[in-house]
């Protein structure tokens, strides 16, 4: 149980298996930890375990294990704003690179993820079965299918044709707002609908501290009873920005961030990354994807820097620190870099405790909005600059 886990977080795998074991695993789960701590696949993984149909062995070959194995199951639903399209293209560039079974399994994943989207629970108005982005959906599906079966020689070409059959699908991607309340009552006439049956039904959220208010009451109501036989998890890298009557209702597990040894690990078991370059797997991703992680790292600490030593950073300067800020990805990234900042000043003696609180409260403020509302992200570091200059 857990065996995939267990090499990188053995006290997670161990507290999980013993509360499964124990039947005391929690009906409404909130998982934190940093992007791509590994949240959504222990998610999917203890989804998997309670929905087997013997004892959860991670060898187990069930026809439930199996769908969870390449992640075709039909009795979970996961609905998140993350960047499908940065992940996405950091595992097409390693499957086509290395034609492994890893990075095989990780592309069929995480395209399979982005497709949850078009689960039947969700499927109605405007991305009804008449709607391009289902045709779409429907064509990557039978790629993906290939793609299983697929003998070395034959990934290229398969990976070719995926990147083709994405195009149609990028505007619906690049919009990919967060929870709606449409979303929660199709989820909630799923789940009764689905209510009589034996097989548990688990909802996977991410992001829903980016969500309007009304979604996040809408959830609330969801959270404070959970149908028969369901699970809801949360995944969030902001808890703070979580609502506290949300956050009372659910059992908290935090994957903290892993060792740099255990990355350089996971990578070379996963990935046959073996030069120790990366610090983090987010890293490691976002690379893969071009990234210019050193250059927004780069710009995110010289902010930081200006305001620190009291130097005005002029319009110019402003706009060249934020010419990489032109997605989501690359923006959730320098408002990271530029938090940790903040907090190694603080460790350093630059600024008080309570200072840097609400710096960090200000950024989390500024990020929450800028995502809800679909902000530039170069009027939003502009933003947060000239606001961050009257506490520092």
């Amino acid at each position: 149980m857990f065996d995939s886990i267990t090499p990188y977080r053995p006290d997670t795998s161990s507290l999980f298996s013993q509360m499964i074991g124990s039947g005391v695993f929690p009906r409404t789960l909130l998982l934190t930890g940093d992007r791509c701590s590994g949240r959504l696949h222990l998610a999917m993984e203890v989804a998997r375990v309670l929905s087997c149909r013997t004892d959860g062995n991670a060898y187990c070959d069930c026809h439930s294990c199996r769908d969870f194995t390449s992640y075709g199951m039909s009795n979970l639903v996961y609905v998140g704003n993350r960047d499908h399209l940065g992940r996405i293209e950091a595992a097409l560039a390693l499957c086509g690179e290395l034609r492994t079974d890893s990075s095989r399994k990780l592309l069929i994943r995480t395209m399979r993820t982005m497709l949850l989207q078009f689960h039947q629970a969700l499927i109605g108005g405007k991305e009804g079965k008449s709607s391009p982005n289902f045709d779409a959906a429907s064509t990557m599906g039978e790629l993906l299918i290939d793609l299983e079966h697929a003998d070395g020689d034959a990934i290229p070409s398969l990976v070719q044709d995926i990147r083709g059959a994405l195009k149609p699908m990028q505007v619906f991607l690049k919009r990919n707002s967060p929870l709606s309340i449409a979303q929660v009552r199709a989820l909630q006439e799923w789940t009764v609908r689905t209510s009589f049956s034996d097989e548990p039904r688990f909802l996977v959220f991410e992001g829903v501290e980016e969500s309007t208010e009304g979604a996040r009451n809408s959830l609330l109501k969801l959270l404070e009873e959970p149908p028969s036989n369901t699970y809801v998890f949360i995944i969030s890298e902001h808890p703070s920005r979580l609502l506290p009557t949300i956050l009372s209702r659910l059992q908290r597990h935090h994957l903290a961030p892993l060792k740099k040894e255990t990355v350089q690990r996971l990578l070379a078991d996963e990935f046959s990354e073996y030069d120790g370059v990366y610090d983090t797997v987010e890293e490691f991703l976002l690379t893969k994807a071009s990234v210019p992680c050193g250059t927004i790292t780069e710009a995110a600490l010289e902010l930081v820097e200006s305001l620190f030593n009291h130097v005005p950073v002029s319009n110019e300067s402003l706009g060249r620190m934020c010419g990489e800020l032109d997605d989501a990805t690359s923006l959730e990234y320098f408002l990271k870099k530029f938090q940790m900042g903040i907090n190694k000043r603080c460790t350093g003696g630059k600024c008080t405790v309570g200072t840097a609180r609400i710096m960090m409260g200000i950024v989390d403020e500024g990020a929450r909005k800028a995502f809800v509302f679909n902000q530039n992200g170069k009027l939003l570091v502009e933003s947060l600059y000239y606001r961050l200059r009257e506490v520092v």
